[in-house]
């Protein structure tokens, strides 16, 4: 009985024990388990390969060589030597010297039979300019147009089916989105360079800048190489860097340049209408003194111009064209841009609280982008070729226009000088664009018509005495007729 007792006991102990670490290690088994499903899961991430963008679009980047002619007096070392001068003459201290000058950048083909797109200030004053392609083969390049306010030009190649580059949608292109610069940077030809989209809208001045920011490499000589999304599209024209070289880039949205592309073809330049308003963004201060939410302040109004015809005034808010609302003056300069001269639009105004709609004929913007200089006036020119020859200028009469442009004194009067030949002796003798002639042979100067008749009387040979008004001053110079 006692030895059945204790086999019993003996039992129910090694049973108690058995159950205890089956327990134990039980909840060491599960433990284990749950730490092995519970332990992190790592992911790979994988960087996007710009490989293929590269070979499919590289082909069809171009290297641009623009070579330019510079003149510049040669001063003499011993310009102030009497004795030289004796022997010599007084011209003999500042002769004119032509100098070359080559420099590169980049562009891109746009169409199989050579439309190239680069920047214009790639190939501006180009008396030359040779396309490069992938392959070796070199080109002349034609002009076909430019647009120096968003900074474009087309040129075109005689070549056939060439290796071209989409264009893409630039308004839908997001911050953060990966792109890729294709050009020739330092010369090195069709470097490739990637990084993101920094931010949008960007303007570095004023007008109609609106560039797309990138961090991808861009340096000199990435100027008008290609901004190519992941589709292998293009969606922006590289076209400048910080100044502080902060490896922060600007491209001009490529949807800005197919816009202008068909009236490059066409004419060789972009007509934009323009209002003749200087027009500011309302700052809080001004939404509570004039009582408004949005709009364009304008600042001031050009006399004789669109918005002074329609009769828009300084302190009016516009607030909408052709019933499309105004949120601020970027907006008016858009929307106004996106028009053509002589087009009618209606714009309405805030003035002194109270809502007014104008009708308002466009002018052309080219005749407020260049105010030192009036060849873009529309006053129609004057000058017969056969005096331009003879003098190695055209002129025009003195509008109301000219005059607020070229910041004429009221009591100056006469013709205005324009488009003047840089190899003529007017030239050689320091006349400039927006010169006035006030008199001639020492009589008054009333208007072009009469300028035009005296000098048809003219042979060659023949001196001419002029009074001209140049750079605030008055001075007196003679010209040999050709």
């Amino acid at each position: 009985m006692e030895k059945r007792l204790k086999l019993g006991l003996l039992t129910l102990i090694v049973a108690v024990a058995s159950f205890g670490w089956g327990y134990f290690f039980r909840d060491i088994f599960a433990h284990n388990k749950t730490k092995a499903y519970a332990a992190p899961v790592r992911h790979t991430v994988s960087l996007p390969d710009f490989s293929g963008i590269a070979e499919d679009v590289n082909p069809a980047v171009v290297t641009i060589e623009s070579t330019m002619i510079f003149e510049h007096p040669y001063i003499n070392p011993f310009a102030n030597d009497d004795f030289f001068r004796f022997f010599f003459g007084p011209g003999y201290q500042s002769q004119p010297k032509k100098q070359k000058q080559v420099s590169w950048g980049s562009g891109f083909i746009i169409s199989s039979d050579g439309y190239i797109i680069t920047n214009n200030h790639v190939i501006d004053k180009a008396k030359k300019i040779v396309i490069t392609l992938k392959d070796g083969r070199k080109f002349d390049a034609k002009v076909i147009g430019t647009d120096p306010e968003i900074d474009i030009a087309l040129l075109k190649i005689d070549a056939k089916n060439l290796k071209y580059v989409p264009l893409g949608n630039s308004d839908k292109v997001k911050v953060g989105e990966w792109v890729v610069a294709i050009g020739n940077p330092l010369m090195y030809d069709h470097t490739v360079t990637a990084g993101i989209i920094s931010a949008k809208g960007r303007k570095l001045g004023s007008g109609l800048e609106s560039f797309l920011q990138t961090d991808a490499a861009i340096n000199f000589g990435n100027s008008g190489g290609p901004l190519v999304n992941m589709k292998g599209e293009v969606i922006g024209v590289n076209t400048a860097i910080s100044a502080q070289g902060q490896n922060i880039g600007f491209a001009v949205p490529i949807n800005m340049v197919k816009e202008i592309i068909p009236d490059l073809k066409k004419y060789g330049k972009v007509e934009r209408g323009a209002l003749g308003v200087t027009v500011s963004k309302l700052s809080d201060t001004d939404k509570k003194a004039f009582g408004v939410d949005h709009g364009a302040l304008v600042q001031s109004v050009q006399p004789g111009m669109a918005a002074d015809r329609a009769g828009i005034k300084p302190y009016d808010i516009i607030v909408k064209v052709d019933g499309k609302e105004i949120k601020t003056n970027d907006d008016l300069v858009k929307i106004i841009s996106s028009r053509k001269p002589n087009e009618k639009v209606k714009i309405t105004v805030i003035r002194n609280g109270r809502e007014k709609t104008l009708t308002v004929v466009l002018d052309s913007r080219n005749d407020f982008t260049s105010p030192s200089s009036p060849k873009n006036e529309k006053q129609r020119e004057t000058t017969p070729k056969s005096i331009k020859d003879k003098l190695g200028f055209s002129i025009m009469d003195i509008t109301p226009r000219v005059k607020y442009r070229l910041r004429i004194p009221d009591d100056v009067n006469g013709v205005v000088i324009t488009d003047i030949d840089s190899m003529s002796e007017a030239y050689d003798k320091f006349l400039r664009d927006g010169a006035v002639i006030t008199e001639l042979n020492r009589k008054p100067v009333l208007n072009a018509s009469q300028f035009v008749r005296e000098i048809s009387k003219m042979k060659k040979g023949d001196i001419i005495i002029l009074k001209v008004y140049q750079d605030g001053a008055f001075r007196i110079l003679s010209l040999e007729i050709k």
